[in-house]
């Protein structure tokens, strides 16, 4: 049981740098979650509109509420209440998935994550579609600070989603070796915990992010 709920969870924090990459391509009103404000998303909003990333990500935050419900009901023997539109309430929903993931029998954990791999393999598809390969900022949670460069201490870090590589985009910031700092974005084959690896051997961890 224990297992497939860890498994729950380590997707849950594979898929959400994924979410905030469909929350930064699709236009918000009131702030975006990249830079750790709260909004609604509304399809009348002006262009640019990425089509396949507002439908994934409609499909994925409305199918999430439908999931937790799900999961609530086999647990408490309830659904609880509807959870509202906001991103925030979108980013509870996924923790409150995590958590209640912990008390489901082994099968009805797997078919949990096997739900959340299939969210991760749209949200990807999106990514990988190269429709807009821009640098952007390092996706954190909403409601969550974007980090700052860790040679310089600026908030320059700049990511291309596309192969996750990553780089501080301050002119006077070198690295150890005393170059421009680049890295790449990836999970940690032990902790399953999001990294950074540096190419002068530095190594930034979840933890030095928060």
């Amino acid at each position: 049981m224990t297992a497939a709920a860890d498994e729950v969870v380590l997707l849950v924090e594979e898929l959400m740098p994924l979410l905030a990459m469909l929350w930064a391509l699709v236009p918000s009103a009131g702030g975006s979650p990249m830079t750790g404000t709260l909004s609604h998303h509304k399809a009348g909003s002006p262009a640019p509109w990425h089509a396949e990333a507002a439908m994934t990500l409609y499909t994925i935050t409305e199918e999430a509420r439908r999931l937790e419900a799900s999961i609530r009901t086999e647990v408490a023997g309830h659904p609880g209440r509807r959870r509202g539109g906001s991103d925030a309430n979108t980013v509870e929903a996924f923790g409150s998935i995590c958590r209640l993931a912990y008390g489901l029998p082994p099968e009805s954990a797997s078919r949990a994550a096997r739900i959340v791999a299939r969210w991760i393999r749209d949200a990807r598809r999106v990514r990988d579609l190269g429709l807009d390969d821009r640098p952007q900022l390092l996706p954190v949670r909403p409601g969550r600070r974007r980090p700052p460069c860790p040679y310089c201490g600026t908030y320059g870090l700049r990511v291309a989603m596309t192969d996750e590589s990553i780089w501080c985009i301050n002119r006077a910031c070198t690295d150890h070796d005393g170059n421009r700092p680049r890295g790449t974005l990836h999970r940690s084959t032990v902790t399953g915990d999001g990294m950074i690896s540096w190419q002068d051997g530095r190594i930034t961890r979840r933890r030095d992010l928060a």
